[in-house]
């Protein structure tokens, strides 16, 4: 399965394993897996910020899914500890990138 550099709504971890995963928001207001736990915090129509900490399934009542609200954000990883969360903004620039990120959280 092809992952690419831009969000389309499901975990990227996911797509790495060859799985599709929606992401779902909690109560946080990030995007996360319903499988790992990863979370996204959604800047729309600019980044997706791959959170460098995992979420708990704590989901808001409402379902609100990722394939719902993503606008083709590019994928990058958390630089700060407080939001946005990019700061200075980076983004991935390969999938390796992504996949080595994804690891170390």
């Amino acid at each position: 399965m092809d992952i690419s550099l831009h969000w389309n709504g499901l975990c990227p971890e996911s797509l790495l394993a060859g799985k599709e995963v929606k992401m779902r928001l909690n109560r946080h207001d990030f995007f996360e897996s319903e499988e790992t736990g990863l979370q996204i915090c959604l800047i729309p129509g600019a980044q997706a910020i791959i959170l460098n900490f995992r979420g708990s399934g704590n989901f808001k009542v409402n379902e609100v899914v990722g394939e719902d609200e993503h606008q083709m954000e590019i994928l990058s990883p958390q630089t700060s500890d407080s939001p946005p969360f990019n700061n200075p903004m980076k983004h991935f620039k390969s999938i390796e990138e992504v996949k080595t990120y994804i690891t170390a959280i």
